[in-house]
């Protein structure tokens, strides 16, 4: 009988444990920010109605990846200039062409001898609650180029792709994040 009683308190603790790490998350899920789309509106800061070019501020990845050479670095890309245009259809999902400024330092350099880099911006729109937005995601996609003797040329490429989570006139993050500032991978940009 007293291992019963034993055995009984032990589960009734655990209960009550699980119980009160579950009101804690709940607390932390209600003072989070969820990732939303963004209105025609808001999406002028991206593309300031026209073109509008962005620097490449910071590579959001996980610690294990940031040193490594076939990952873009915040150092290779702080010299590039991306430049984002006004979509062409607005009522219709449409991809439009991310224009790159490669700068001077090369993010791939101690293994390649050239590299290049490609951007697309998609825009979703969808009605949301009686208001039109829009999903946007951005694809990169970056490619280092190799003269491997006696293969020939050689090019390795990695395409990412993320949505669009935070926005304002002067900065944006594209990142995988169901929640604001909760992103392992991702791209930050500032307003030139």
């Amino acid at each position: 009988m007293k291992k019963y009683k034993t055995t009984k308190l032990f589960f009734t603790l655990g209960f009550l444990l699980l119980f009160i790490s579950c009101e804690s998350n709940e607390e932390d899920l209600k003072t989070r920010v969820r990732v939303r789309d963004f209105t025609k509106a808001e999406l002028i800061n991206l593309h300031g109605e026209s073109d509008k070019s962005w620097k490449l501020t910071e590579i959001i990845l996980p610690e294990r990846f940031i040193d490594h050479p076939a990952s873009i670095n915040n150092a290779c890309v702080a010299d590039d200039t991306y430049t984002f245009s006004h979509p062409t259809w607005e009522l219709y999902e449409s991809i439009e062409e991310v224009k790159i400024e490669l700068g001077d330092t090369r993010c791939f350099e101690t293994y390649s001898e050239a590299e290049s880099f490609e951007g697309k911006l998609l825009y979703k729109p969808y009605n949301l609650n009686g208001v039109d937005v829009f999903r946007v995601e951005f694809f990169l996609n970056e490619c280092s180029i190799a003269n491997n003797v006696p293969v020939g040329t050689t090019t390795r490429c990695d395409e990412s792709r993320y949505r669009l989570v935070e926005l304002t006139a002067d900065r944006m993050v594209f990142s995988n994040a169901t929640f604001i500032g909760d992103q392992t991978f991702g791209y930050v940009f500032e307003k030139i």
